[in-house]
């Protein structure tokens, strides 16, 4: 780990206590398997109460949540027997609930344990490119408009690192009202995940600027020892400057090279980001997501798909 700063728990940057105290306070526990003082298996729970039901489910701006597994051996046999057992004993230690919608990290590879327990699997993409790599080579990897629209920008923007968040919120309200739709989150919750992680020097707002000062784009991305993640961003639809978020992310994908770390889009599954996110050339990899729900929700469960069928 990283001897400046380093995670305080075992797991990624979204597993760690000081980002869920942001983006679900008090909403959230640790299901732990010990032996001794030394934790062999971390899996941070988010639920909340929502008319007398128990909800478990992703907080906002975190795509991926454990759990995490401590590596006894490199032998893959034995990797395999260690995950299915330690899955089965987290799965064991899970607090009552009503709904659980969770996404694991791209690490659990193996899903059958929570098939086992009756939960339904689904499956995720992403799109990243895995450390090392050489942006040399990944140049060529890129669809020709893609390299096309980033030469453009080149010749009239420049990379900023002074951009503040405020300017990155506003950004990203301009891409979201073009859509017609309001952010999913408040900027408040995103300044303070970016002022907590500034501090920890895990984040970094890079922004697309032309020669007169003005932003055209910008982008949040947060990394930890292993991975640098696009966590958020947005562009100014009225610029007549094209390829200026193509610009930014290339960008992003060499600051994540010169960190060692594998590069994530935080991927979706809309459509025109899909596609626009694979025309880089990364890899597509799958992360499991995984469903339950009690009888007793079930009735909600089926009174909200009448609802969304209606609309």
């Amino acid at each position: 780990m990283n001897d400046v700063t380093p995670h305080k728990l075992p797991g990624n940057i979204f597993m760690q206590p000081w980002w869920l105290n942001i983006v679900a306070p008090g909403q959230w526990e640790d299901v732990t398997i010990k032996k001794g003082d030394q934790v062999y298996a971390r899996w941070p729970i988010v639920s909340r109460k929502v008319k007398g039901l128990t909800i478990v489910e992703m907080p906002i701006l975190t795509q991926k949540l454990g759990p995490w597994i401590k590596q006894v051996s490199e032998k893959q046999e034995t990797i395999h027997s260690n995950q299915r057992s330690t899955l089965l004993k987290l799965i064991d230690k899970l607090p009552k609930f009503d709904k659980f919608n969770y996404n694991l990290n791209i690490e659990i590879t193996n899903h059958l344990p929570f098939t086992w327990k009756g939960f339904e699997q689904n499956s995720r993409t992403t799109f990243r490119f895995e450390y090392p790599y050489d942006p040399e080579n990944l140049w060529n990897e890129l669809k020709s408009s893609v390299r096309r629209d980033i030469r453009r920008a080149e010749e009239v923007l420049n990379i900023s690192n002074t951009v503040g968040v405020d300017e990155l919120i506003k950004m990203i309200e301009l891409t979201f009202q073009r859509q017609g739709k309001k952010p999913p989150y408040t900027k408040e919750l995103l300044g303070s995940l970016y002022n907590a992680a500034v501090k920890k020097n895990r984040a970094q707002i890079l922004g697309a600027i032309d020669n007169k000062g003005n932003l055209h784009a910008a982008q949040l991305i947060i990394h930890d020892d292993d991975t640098s993640y696009y966590l958020a961003g947005g562009f100014d639809h009225l610029s007549e400057i094209p390829g200026s978020v193509s610009f930014l992310l290339w960008n992003a994908i060499k600051e994540a090279h010169k960190r060692q770390n594998t590069f994530d889009f935080e991927g979706s599954s809309i459509e025109p980001i899909e596609y626009y996110f694979s025309s880089f050339g990364a890899k597509q990899v799958h992360f499991h997501n995984i469903q339950s729900m009690s009888k007793r929700y079930v009735p909600v469960y089926l009174a909200k798909k009448l609802i969304k069928i209606l609309n």
